[in-house]
């Protein structure tokens, strides 16, 4: 029907339902309107929770391609923004060890697909570790299978490094109050000190301020041995190494090769031993309280990254525990000299070499071994005294200390008696082993004489007795008879001089 021949009333039917129409559309547009600003502040909401979230947010795909990443989490893995690291794949850029990318995800599936505050290492952007605390899980698509994983992860480096620096000082101080050697403890600081920063090359240097030397007590090194590494002296102006520096300014010291060529031009190093322009070396005083009592060092020759401005800070926050433990044992093994040694000749004195001996013999008679002892007397020291003056007589003792160390194995025993006598215990040897002591005794005697170039001959009387666990006999009696045999060799001694 045309409109022409339509009435008026359909008319105004037909204007009144599309005024209808109009104010639906208008109600649709307002709601839409509504619906669009709720939307809105959603996403602003959702936006703001995302960025502002108290952890890092992110998705991966099934092959491990970060899809999705806060600004949080990229700020963590030391990126600008989160553009910056979508794309990159979780196993070939963030693991710090390739191998915790299967253990992470044999944990996830062990768990049928969620991982609650699992820890786990990864690295920055500038290769430096990121401890981490990960919650996540697995997501599906559309078919139920996995699309990939999300979850939410929190650094927790500095809480697991100050925990690792906790266990570190725990550790070094537990050592320092046991009964172990000060060696002993030397190994321990390198390898406690190895779970938080680098130890391949690691070294240890102690200040002997009477001599004026620095020594090294402790010393690993890919490049260097430590017999090829010298005493020096402290106060050398020719001699000015990165380890003398340290210790004299009493400062740290971190060195990669264009600052060591900048401080060699300048004339404040002239260093020592292997270097590569890779290199860098990071030393710290030892101090106890105030006093410098050497310092220690890492270094590497081939990775001039491998330490920062904070591996100082950590260096520094361990070595004073270090120093303290070090002084501390050193102290201990001081006065177990004092105690256990001679402080003339350094052999052991009556007391406790005799201790020892006994040990030894109740040792013997278990495991039925032989024992053999030597009993020697300084001959002519009455006459060395009297024209020439107890100390050269002293000399002349410290000289036959040394000569019976040189011929001595490790496991054997030499005790000061008294005087100038000396009881050496052989382990594990017979008199038939007589001869061959008593040759190189007096091969060694001959050298000494030589080249002391003394005006008097020095020369010892010995006399020798054994323990038989066959046929066992008493500390006591064995000493006295090696007594015996010595002042029957010394008395037929001044028979051929008469």
């Amino acid at each position: 029907m045309k409109d022409n021949e339509k009435t008026k009333e359909q008319l105004i039917n037909e204007l009144s339902e599309f005024r209808q129409q109009v104010i639906e559309l208008k109600k649709l547009e307002i709601k839409y309107k509504e619906v669009e600003k709720i939307l809105r502040k959603s996403e602003e909401k959702y936006r703001s929770l995302y960025e502002n979230m108290p952890g890092a947010y992110y998705r991966t795909d099934k092959d491990g391609n970060l899809i999705m990443i806060s600004p949080e989490g990229a700020k963590l893995f030391g990126y600008n923004s989160s553009k910056d690291i979508l794309g990159k794949n979780i196993s070939q850029h963030f693991y710090f060890a390739p191998e915790d990318r299967k253990k992470y995800l044999k944990e996830l599936e062990k768990n049928k697909g969620n991982l609650k505050d699992f820890e786990i290492t990864l690295k920055k952007k500038d290769g430096s570790p990121l401890v981490i605390s990960d919650t996540s899980h697995y997501y599906y698509d559309k078919e139920g299978n996995i699309a990939g994983v999300e979850g939410i992860f929190v650094g927790i480096t500095e809480r697991v490094q100050a925990e690792k620096f906790q266990k570190v000082l725990y550790n070094i101080s537990k050592a320092a109050n046991s009964p172990i050697s000060l060696k002993q403890l030397y190994k321990t600081i390198h390898k406690e000190l190895g779970t938080i920063v680098d130890t391949t090359n690691f070294y240890i240097a102690l200040v002997d301020y009477k001599r004026s030397e620095i020594f090294f007590p402790y010393y690993i090194d890919e490049k260097n041995d430590s017999s090829s590494t010298p005493k020096v002296s402290k106060y050398s102006t020719a001699l000015n190494t990165p380890t003398l520096y340290v210790i004299k300014k009493g400062q740290p010291l971190l060195l990669d090769y264009q600052k060591l060529n900048q401080m060699k031009a300048k004339g404040l190093l002239s260093p020592k031993g292997a270097i590569t322009d890779k290199s860098i070396w990071l030393g710290v005083p030892l101090k106890v309280e105030d006093r410098v009592i050497g310092a220690m060092a890492v270094q590497s020759y081939t990775n001039p990254n491998l330490y920062r401005e904070e591996d100082i800070k950590l260096m520094e926050f361990v070595s004073n525990q270090i120093a303290t433990a070090i002084e501390r044992k050193r102290m201990e093994e001081k006065l177990k000299k004092l105690a256990h040694y001679d402080t003339l000749t350094g052999a052991y004195n009556r007391g406790y070499g005799l201790e020892l001996l006994q040990r030894q013999l109740k040792l013997s008679k278990r495991d039925k071994s032989l024992l053999l002892l030597a009993y020697s007397d300084l001959d002519d020291l009455k006459d060395i005294n009297d024209e020439f003056g107890h100390e050269e007589g002293d000399r002349a003792m410290v000289q036959v200390a040394k000569l019976f160390k040189s011929i001595l194995r490790e496991v054997d025993i030499i005790t000061r008696m008294g005087g100038d006598e000396f009881l050496v215990t052989f382990l594990d040897s017979s008199l038939n082993e007589i001869p061959i002591i008593r040759k190189r005794l007096s091969k060694e005697l001959a050298r000494l004489n030589q080249i002391s170039k003394k005006p008097y001959k020095i020369g010892f009387s010995t006399g020798f007795s054994n323990y038989d666990p066959n046929n066992p006999q008493s500390m006591d009696e064995l000493i006295r008879i090696a007594d015996q045999m010595m002042y029957e060799e010394k008395k037929t001694k001044k028979k051929g001089r008469l």
